[in-house]
């Protein structure tokens, strides 16, 4: 007899490893399909930062950055072996945002995460400071701290968690078809191969509405935005242990991070794309990183400098502004068109924030579940 899943899982980034890894803490049964592998696209595609998201103060997403600040602590105490706190500084110059502005934002930062082992933000002289790394007219700037991250392994290791605790994760396994029978999903693989489970889970990121279409095959009207972001890898700037956070003339950010010991990490654009597949550079993306390097620091960069560069999607919920200010938050669509068959779609999300997502989606979940009035404990058991 074939074995009924408690839960389905289509994709295998950070949302999908997360939830994975939770709900099989919690005695329910899984399986994780990827069409690759884990952590290979989108979530190893970020700027390798566990953070609050200061800019997201600038679009009133309090209750965002919040949770996130939260989430910052309780990654660092699960994750400790791939997290680390780094100092960023913030260059100030009278093209910048104002300083009361900073200020506000920064106290806003250092104070509504609650509680917090991260240092505090500060004013800092640059003259005195970090030296002969900025240009001359940014003569003093702010300092706060988030945290560096490996993320792919962040991903691995939520992974290697579930799988210890009883989950299947199946990858290079590309789920074609799933449609309900007799009150239960049944999966079917490319290779032919079929599961049944009691829910499925959307987690298939950039991916996600191409899967509701043409895998899942039931029409939802909720709109996503696909958004590249780009980085570039170069040669070292500086020496220090030390990234900076650039405002650019568009009031857009750039950070600049070091990277491997070696190498200087710098990003993200905001490019809208249509398309999820083979996500790559562009040159005028490359133009705008290497031009807000070139505008703040000393040592300046050309094409040739570029080591490396990397691009991932990431799949905001469609609210007809400019990309930069379209919310990094998550949401969820549970599908009952069977009510003995639930679908849960995952929109949204970031890399800080998956943790609490796959706690929501199990309290989301729980009517549907065997077990009931199960407790939250990935934030108490380290990676």
């Amino acid at each position: 007899m074939t074995k009924l899943y408690d839960l389905f899982i289509i994709g295998g980034g950070i949302n999908g490893a997360g939830i994975a890894r939770d709900a099989s803490g919690r005695g329910f049964s899984v399986y994780l399909a990827d069409k690759g592998k884990v952590g290979s696209a989108t979530s190893s595609w970020s700027s390798k930062l566990i953070h609050g998201g200061l800019r997201y103060l600038e679009n009133y997403e309090f209750k965002l950055v919040r949770q996130s600040l939260k989430e910052r602590e309780v990654i660092t105490k699960i994750a400790p072996n791939i997290t680390k706190p780094l100092p960023f500084v913030i260059p100030h110059s009278k093209q910048s945002r104002s300083k009361l502005l900073i200020k506000l934002g920064l106290f806003l930062y250092d104070n509504i995460g609650g509680k917090t082992n991260i240092p505090k933000s500060s004013k800092i002289d640059l003259k005195k400071n970090y030296i002969n790394i900025l240009k001359p007219q940014f003569s003093f700037g702010f300092k706060y701290y988030d945290v560096q991250v490996d993320d792919k392994k962040l991903v691995e290791m939520n992974i290697e968690n579930a799988k210890n605790l009883g989950a299947v994760i199946a990858e290079n396994k590309k789920v074609i078809n799933a449609k309900i029978d007799n009150d239960s999903w049944k999966i079917l693989f490319e290779d032919k191969e079929t599961v049944r489970a009691k829910i499925l889970i959307n987690a298939s990121g950039p991916w996600i509405n191409e899967t509701i279409n043409n895998v899942i095959n039931i029409s939802i009207n909720k709109s996503i935005r696909l958004v590249r972001g780009s980085h570039i890898i170069v040669k070292k700037l500086y020496d220090e242990e030390v990234a900076f956070t650039l405002q650019n003339y568009d009031n857009r950010i750039v950070f600049v991070i070091p990277h491997k010991k070696d190498y200087t990490l710098i990003g993200t654009t905001e490019v809208d794309v249509d398309n999820p597949e083979n996500p790559t550079i562009s040159d005028s993306e490359k133009k705008y990183l290497i031009n807000s390097v070139n505008n703040h620091f000393i040592k300046n960069i050309t094409n040739e400098d570029i080591v490396k560069t990397y691009s991932g999607i990431r799949p905001l919920i469609e609210d007809f502004k400019e990309a930069s200010k379209v919310t990094r938050d998550y949401i969820f669509d549970l599908n009952l068109q069977n009510k003995q068959a639930p679908l849960l779609n995952i929109y949204g999300g970031k890399l800080t924030t998956y943790r609490k997502l796959s706690e929501k989606v199990i309290e989301q979940l729980e009517p549907f579940l065997p077990i009931k009035n199960t407790r939250n404990w990935t934030h108490l058991k380290k990676l």
